[in-house]
This record gives structure tokens, C-alpha cells and sequence, in this order.
């Protein structure tokens, strides 16, 4: 059969638009700081990001599973993946997919919360399932049917600059503390003696374990904090140790949640994420309780010393400003000082070059005389002048 050229023209056209089309709206990147790196995750260990996709997030769901995940959509600050390979229900494959509310606090430090419910036959991870072939959205990958817990977040540090992502302790913690530990099994130590520092840097927690029976915040000594949240009364902040995790007694992360009563400041901490429900009265498993008592105290004016910066840097340009203007003011002074001085000198000059003329008119410093009047001649003994009259005809 013969094709019409105008019929093959507006076939390739719409190939080519529709393959356009396609490439576009499958195009989906991972934003640029994850991009081609290693980030510790609190929640699931060590996640290595490429552009498109992640691995190392890994769940499970009826004898099926993956690690590995594609990013899919990215709106806003909501990033969905979608994991390689299906689930088997009831002979029907699905996909899963995950939606991250990611935040940003600094270029290698994150917080994110998963927005969808908590799927009981996949290990209790939050994810959303899908029919394979159904064209998922992002409003569909993030839909959930009850609120996400405030202390239920999680973090991302990139494994290669945990030093940089170091952020102010709340108030209730800046202090050096002497502090007393009960684990869940009711085991008691440290005490007199043990220090807890915060003071000598607002970032970084410094822990005297020599009277301890056991590690604090699971780790080796020292811990940065990556972020907090405040939930009520109560700060969920979660610390990042520098030092090798071991899984069993050192870990990456922990979560401490904190509060204050009086001078009385009180933590339970556990590994990993803060967990729902986590709070200051209740030790979870594997967790330790911490009652500490305050040796000093250093907080800033408020829980923002961003905002303490903001307002030095803010003094700090009013008075330059200030001195610019004084400086300005000076050199005008000066231009104007100049000038009256070379005045008074020609107006003194020229008075002293008139000191016997009485006629000499006084003009002031501004304005010098414009010449110099005629001298009268001296009046007769007989009072009359030597000015002769005209003789009236």
C-alpha cells in the first residue's frame, strides 16, 4: 500500500514527541547533595546513592524484597523511590515505593520523615504497595491514613564528613553535667564524679565514662548532635558518633529524648532513630535512663544562636556604618576647615594691606571687598572743604 509523505511525516512526528515525552517524564534524579555517595542512614545503615538510584535501604514482604531503589518522583521536599523487583500477592505482582519528606540541614546532613502507614506484613516499615503497571503519583506514593509522630524522623550523614555536620545542642543540654545511668535491666552507675560536657563546645558532647558501667550514647566518648525536634516539653535529638559502630555496643546514631524540671535535666536514649512514643519517663528496650545534675550551665539567650549571629552581624554593620559616616563627616570637616583658613588668611591679608585706610570697610571673612574706595581729602582749619562749588548763574 501506498503511504502519503504527509501521513509518514506526522507518524514520525508523533514518534519522535511521544518518545520525547516519555524520556521526560521518567527523568527523575536524586537531589544533588545524595548524589554519588555514601550516607549513613539511622534507620537502615549504610545507603549508597548514584543519580537515579539507592541502595542499601533494604525491606521485605512475603519471601520477596529489595535494596535497591529508583527514584521516581521528586515535588518539593517529597522524594519517591520505587524498589527494583515485585511483590508476589496472591499470585499478582506489586510495587513498592517509599516517600521521603526529606529536609535539608546542612550539604551533608539531612532529616526526613516516611509518609505512608506502617505496613505490618512488611516488617513494619512505612511504604505503599502498587498493582505493577498502575501509573503512581506522588500524592499516592505519600498517602497514609494517620499522622506521622513528630519523634518519629530519621537522618541522613554523609559517611565521609560526619565532622561537618556538627549543630547546637538544645538548652536543657548545654551544661557540664554530673549524670546517673539506669538501663532497662535496672543496672545503675557513673554518678559521683561523671561528667557529661557540653560546655566546652555547644556541638559536641563529651562524655567521662571512668565511673560508667557501660558506654553512653553508645559510643566511644564523644558524640556530635545532627539535629533536634521539640515535641511539647520534650527534645528528640539525635547524635551521630564519630567513632567505628560495632552494632552490638557502639552505634552510628542514637536518639536522646530530653527534659527539664527545675535545674534537673533527664534523658532516655536508644540507638538509632527516635522511635513513636519514645519519651523521658519510659525506657525502652535496650535503652538507658540518665538523671543529671548540673555542675554549670552555658545556654545561649535562646534556642537560636543562628539568631544571636544574625543580630552580632547586624551590630556589626551598624557600626561600621557608623564609623564610615564619622569618617565621611571628618574628611567634610576637614575640606571645610581648609577652605575657611585659606579665607581668613587672604581677609587678613588684605586688612592689614588697608590697616590705614579708615575708610576701610569691614566685609567679613566671606566676602572680601571688591575694591578698595578713593581717599577723601582732609577737611580746612575753617571747617570748609577745598572741594570747589560750582558757581550758580
Amino acid at each position: 500500500m501506498k503511504m502519503n509523505y504527509r501521513d509518514s511525516y506526522w507518524g514520525v512526528y508523533f514518534i519522535c514527541f511521544g518518545s520525547l515525552l516519555s524520556t521526560t517524564e521518567s527523568t527523575c534524579n536524586y537531589p544533588t547533595d545524595l548524589q554519588n555517595g555514601v550516607w549513613d542512614d539511622s534507620q537502615k545503615g549504610s545507603i549508597t546513592y548514584t543519580t537515579t538510584t539507592m541502595t542499601g535501604y533494604t525491606y521485605s514482604s512475603y519471601s520477596s524484597g529489595s535494596s535497591v531503589w529508583d527514584c521516581h518522583l521528586i515535588e518539593g521536599d517529597f522524594v519517591v523511590s520505587k524498589a527494583q523487583g515485585t511483590i508476589d500477592l496472591f499470585g499478582s505482582p506489586f510495587d513498592a515505593y517509599i516517600c521521603q519528606k526529606l529536609t535539608k540541614i546542612t550539604s551533608y546532613s539531612y532529616y526526613y520523615y516516611l509518609e505512608s502507614d506502617v505496613q505490618a506484613n512488611a516488617g513494619n516499615d512505612r511504604l505503599n504497595v502498587f498493582s505493577t503497571g498502575t501509573t503512581v503519583s506522588v500524592s499516592q506514593a505519600c498517602s497514609k491514613t494517620t499522622a506521622i509522630p513528630t519523634e518519629e524522623f530519621h537522618v541522613l550523614v554523609k559517611t565521609a564528613n560526619i565532622a561537618d555536620v556538627k549543630q547546637w545542642f538544645p538548652t536543657p543540654l548545654l551544661g557540664t553535667f554530673e549524670y546517673t545511668k539506669v538501663t532497662d535491666a535496672g543496672v545503675s552507675s557513673c554518678g559521683t564524679g561523671s561528667v557529661w560536657d557540653v560546655c566546652a563546645n555547644r556541638t559536641t558532647m563529651t562524655l567521662n565514662m571512668t565511673q560508667c558501667s557501660s558506654v553512653v550514647a553508645y559510643s566511644q566518648g564523644e558524640v556530635y548532635a545532627v539535629t533536634y525536634i521539640v515535641s511539647g516539653s520534650t527534645y528528640f535529638v539525635v547524635v551521630v558518633n564519630p567513632g567505628t559502630p560495632d552494632g552490638s555496643t557502639y552505634f552510628r546514631f542514637s536518639c536522646l529524648a530530653v527534659s527539664q524540671s527545675g535545674s534537673t535535666v533527664t534523658v532516655v536514649e536508644k540507638s538509632g532513630s527516635c522511635e513513636p512514643g519514645q519519651n523521658t519517663n519510659l525506657v525502652g528496650t535496650g535503652g538507658s535512663k540518665y538523671t543529671m545534675t548540673p555542675y554549670i550551665t552555658c545556654p545561649f539567650t535562646t534556642d537560636s544562636p543562628e539568631e544571636d549571629s544574625s543580630n552580632l552581624g547586624l551590630i556589626i554593620g551598624i557600626v561600621v556604618a557608623l564609623v564610615l559616616l564619622i569618617a565621611i563627616a571628618a574628611v567634610i570637616g576637614y575640606i571645610i576647615y581648609k577652605k575657611k583658613k585659606k579665607q581668613i588668611h587672604v581677609y587678613d591679608k588684605h586688612k592689614e594691606e588697608n590697616a590705614n585706610d579708615p575708610e576701610y570697610l569691614h566685609r567679613g571673612y566671606t566676602e572680601m571687598p571688591l575694591q578698595t574706595p578713593p581717599a577723601l581729602p582732609k577737611p580746612e582749619a575753617n571747617g570748609n572743604s577745598n572741594i570747589e562749588m560750582s558757581a550758580q548763574t
